[in-house]
């Protein structure tokens, strides 16, 4: 037999996001060729921006409790030493001590601080507003999927060592750019210059690391450091700290027709998933998504992703494959896997028990019902078509609910 995947995997994503609108278009602006995961700490906002050149999405940072922030997704998330992230006058650092106060927007040379992406493709490149406090000497760790893929330091004042590293530009703004082959940046043209100088005690580090990346670890070795997002730069977005992506979401889908479906056609394998309304009538918020087509492993993936809470979302869809080898080109069944468990978890996706579009959960969208107890997708209908003497093309119209996985 023949066995012919469709899996859809999903991003999951769990905070509050708002499709950006005012000043988020104009955070989005700067660098708009660029796919870019931006964070701005500025008088005028405190979030997170991803933007593919279409509409920017949002990811807030509330306000702080004691000095102390949780961001946790869906765009990215904070982690640190000690209680973790602090947030005081537009720079996160580490909270290790009172309510108030200095201790929550620096690092110190026994602490760290870690930003990981979440909903977002992963990273090439990062430039990143720092204040460096004191003879600083800081090392940055880049990391895919737990495994460190690269290691560099920005040094200042008296961290910088002669004779060690790329020098950066010698007045302010200052700026310096470490590579995979040049690993060590001296910045501020070798000033110990306190805080709050303004732009005076920044330096704006990109770091090259020439592989993608989805995690940065930043690690004081001597004197201290804030990560910031443009406050001292009068909030000019040229200084956010910015993470550039590789390829990112295809697009976004909505509850109506002029956004509701994404298709795919690559050689024999199609795919097509509409979006209907949730099942529980609730708003319909738009949703990134990732979809691709293997001709060669004659798959289709569908990778959508919620913004803001989890919605119970439905969706029809229409898969079509034509395999090139089959030992019985008239046998074949659809596969999925529900949880994303990987190849162990694939079965065969059951069929409808019932007519899905009688008697909906809610006006425009589907008869959950009739999906078999235990599943989340099933087949209403498969049809075949000759392709050729050898081969066929079987396309099966299916239903599922949530967020859809298959292959």
């Amino acid at each position: 037999m023949n066995t012919v995947r469709s899996i859809t995997t999903l991003a999951a994503v769990s905070a509050a996001l708002v499709v950006g609108l005012g000043t988020t278009a104009a955070l989005s602006a700067a660098g708009a060729d660029d796919e870019t995961l931006r964070l701005h700490l500025g008088t005028n906002g405190t979030q997170f921006v991803y933007s593919n050149n279409g509409d920017p999405i949002t990811q807030p940072i509330g306000t702080p409790k004691n000095c102390l922030i949780n961001v946790d997704g869906p765009l990215a998330a904070l982690d640190g030493s000690d209680q973790g992230p602090g947030l005081k006058d537009g720079s996160i650092g580490i909270k290790s001590g009172g309510s108030k106060g200095v201790p929550c927007s620096r690092v110190d040379a026994s602490e760290d601080l870690s930003i990981r992406l979440v909903g977002v493709p992963d990273a090439v490149k990062v430039s990143l507003d720092l204040e460096l406090k004191g003879g600083a000497r800081v090392e940055f760790v880049v990391s895919r999927g737990g495994t460190e893929v690269g290691s560099f330091q920005a040094r200042a004042g008296s961290g910088i060592v002669p004779g060690q590293g790329v020098d950066g530009s010698t007045s302010a703004p200052f700026i310096a750019t470490a590579t995979a082959a040049d690993p060590i940046v001296n910045c501020r043209n070798a000033s110990d210059s306190g805080p709050d100088s303004g732009p005076n005690d920044n330096c704006y580090v990109t770091l090259e690391p020439g592989t993608a990346f989805d995690e940065l670890a930043i690690r004081p070795m001597a004197g201290e450091v804030s990560l910031e997002g443009s406050g001292d730069y009068g909030n000019d977005p040229a200084f956010d700290t910015v993470f550039t992506l590789g390829a990112g979401f295809d697009g976004q889908l909505g509850c109506t027709a002029e956004n509701d479906t994404a298709t795919i056609e690559e050689g024999t394998v199609y795919g097509s998933f509409t979006r209907l309304q949730n099942t529980d009538g609730s708003e319909c918020v738009l949703k990134p998504y990732f979809l691709s087509a293997d001709t060669e492993a004659e798959t289709v993936s569908f990778v959508p992703v919620d913004v803001g809470a989890p919605q119970p979302a439905a969706y029809t869809g229409t898969v079509a494959f034509a395999p090139k080898n089959s030992s019985n080109p008239f046998q074949s069944q659809l596969e999925y896997d529900q949880d994303d468990d990987g190849p162990l978890g694939f079965e065969f996706m059951p069929w409808c028990a019932g007519n899905p579009f009688t008697d909906p959960d809610a006006p425009g969208s589907i008869n959950t019902s009739v999906i078999p107890a235990g599943d989340t997708w099933c087949i209403v209908s498969e049809s075949t078509a000759i392709v050729s003497a050898t081969q066929i093309r079987t396309t099966w119209n299916v239903v599922g609910i949530g967020d859809p996985k298959m292959r």
